[in-house]
């Protein structure tokens, strides 16, 4: 199969769960012998297109990946252009687009296009509301919430989602609850929806005992110590403030945790403060923002991870990473999260926000080594068996094979 896959921004320019998605899965399906076309936005260094991983990327210039008002149509406009140049070219079967990349593809009319497909990383609209709302901080914050978030809501996220629900062929939610949030307020959407888990190459995100012991001795960490990580972009609705809280709470009953956050965002500094406020300094080590292929390396420096997000999103390749590693995973149950761990067998769920609850989980799993054990395992068990990026390219090509096979009104075996 020949396929384009559209994505504003990959990992080059963000280092966020959609970016690491398209990249993830363009190389995976390349591995399986397929050929692949990843357009996005323009390469800040000024490349127009390199091969990467077996797939071939094109930078589109003049485009950014900030999507502002004022850059967005120049993407519409290039992504479009250029997505029409490789279906004839390159002879592609099929186009996939991360969330609202595709829009302006799709408009083309369906008899001079691809058929495409658009994967929705996250929870309708009032996912985006909710999780908006929850990175309030300030009364600056909120006015802005009032005022040009709802403009912003009307004009931008409704359209584009009732436009991705027309004019897609097939959509993709990547877990259980972004397919029913999306059925619940574009019901047209259910009929033309199919759920594949976001997911990692578990290959390389396992535990390794060789890389622990490198990455703790690297990090400084002795052998009596229990480590916590938190990883992703630190802002207000990734709740990584509640993380730190509830580490403040243990620590003093627990002097050989440790606290681990990767990252960067608006909220490290403020993190960073807090931290030393509580006087933390020395049990809690900030390493910064880190490439995704260098993840492995921290999650096997660690004993538990720990999810405390606000954010209603489709499901958190983070945690999924973390399971892959072998980490029991504590995690708030918002949105698409509970799509990931079992309760009580691959890890715990707790309310958003509830930093009690949250140090409760935390110091059941500090002082039971033998729970620590048995949820490690069924963490790994339920990554390799429902998150493998091997499984979810292939869905994806199975999907996309269907999808042709209808709409060329010819039989599967065809």
């Amino acid at each position: 199969m020949r396929i384009v896959i559209l994505a504003t921004a990959t990992t080059l320019h963000q280092q966020g769960g959609t970016e690491v998605h398209a990249e993830s899965l363009a190389a995976e399906v390349a591995r399986q012998g397929h050929k692949v076309f990843l357009l996005t936005t323009a390469h800040p260094g000024g490349l127009r297109t390199e091969l990467k991983d077996g797939y071939t990327v094109f930078y589109l210039e003049g485009t950014s990946f900030s999507m502002s008002r004022s850059e967005a149509p120049a993407w519409w406009v290039a992504s479009a252009k250029k997505a029409a140049e490789l279906c004839s070219s390159e002879r592609i079967d099929i186009v996939w687009a991360e969330n609202f990349a595709g829009l302006s593809y799709a408009k083309i009319p369906a008899a001079e296009r691809r058929p495409i497909v658009s994967i929705d990383q996250g929870l309708a609209v009032r996912g985006e509301i909710a999780s908006n709302f929850n990175r309030i901080s300030s009364p600056g914050e909120l006015f802005h919430f009032l005022t040009r978030y709802a403009a912003q809501t009307i004009f931008y996220y409704i359209p584009r989602f009732r436009a991705m629900v027309k004019n897609s062929d097939l959509l993709i939610g990547v877990s259980r609850e972004t397919g029913e949030a999306l059925a619940r307020e574009f019901p047209e959407s259910a009929e033309k929806t199919r759920i594949i888990f976001n997911a990692v190459d578990t290959d390389r995100f396992k535990p390794d005992e060789a890389l622990r012991a490198e990455a703790r001795k690297k990090l400084g960490f002795r052998p009596d110590d229990q480590v916590i990580v938190m990883t992703g972009v630190i802002h207000k609705q990734k709740g990584m403030h509640i993380g730190l809280s509830a580490f403040a709470g243990i620590a003093a009953g627990s002097p050989e945790a440790r606290l681990l956050i990767v990252g960067d965002g608006p909220q490290l500094g403020r993190l960073q403060t807090d931290a030393a406020k509580a006087g933390l300094t020395d049990r809690v080590r900030f390493c910064g923002l880190k490439q995704n292929k260098e993840m492995p390396f921290y999650y096997n420096a660690a004993d538990i991870y720990i999810n405390p997000t606000l954010r209603l999103e489709g499901l958190a390749i983070v945690t999924v990473e973390a399971m892959a590693c072998g980490l029991p995973c504590v995690v708030s149950k918002t949105g698409g999260t509970g799509s990931t761990i079992d309760d009580g067998i691959s890890g715990f769920f707790v309310n958003p926000g509830d930093t009690e609850a949250l140090k409760v989980k935390l110091n059941a799993l500090l002082n039971d080594a033998e729970l620590r054990r048995r949820l490690s395992g069924e963490a790994r068990k339920k990554a390799v068996i429902h998150f493998n990026m091997k499984q979810a390219a292939a869905a994806y090509l199975a999907a996309s094979a269907e999808l042709l096979s209808r709409l060329n009104n010819t039989g599967p075996d065809a």
